[in-house]
């Protein structure tokens, strides 16, 4: 069971994340890099999806993880944004 918890905190985690990656790569136009995100985007949501059919976690224990997941996502999303941002990581400067 804790392994499916991980695999739920995971999926969010990367989910969320890249979601808000993405959103803030299309903000600047950043178009080749928003497309390969994309594709990190699907993986992620079909990881999710598994672990959910497949980790038979009560309501409360996948509520719990998944929103961990997606809270310390979107916070290292932003702030790993600024970090390629400025190091001209994700396709130049703006």
């Amino acid at each position: 069971m804790l392994s499916m918890i991980l695999m739920v905190f995971l999926a969010s985690l990367a989910g969320v994340f890249l979601l808000g990656l993405n959103s803030r790569v299309m903000r600047d136009e950043k178009v080749a890099a928003a497309a390969a995100i994309s594709w990190f985007i699907t993986i992620s949501q079909f990881a999710l999806t598994w672990a959910v059919l497949n980790a038979q976690l009560s309501p409360v224990a996948y509520i719990l993880s998944a929103g961990a997941g997606g809270s310390i996502g979107i916070t290292i999303s932003h702030y790993f944004y600024i970090w390629a941002d400025k190091n001209e990581f994700l396709g130049g400067k703006k």
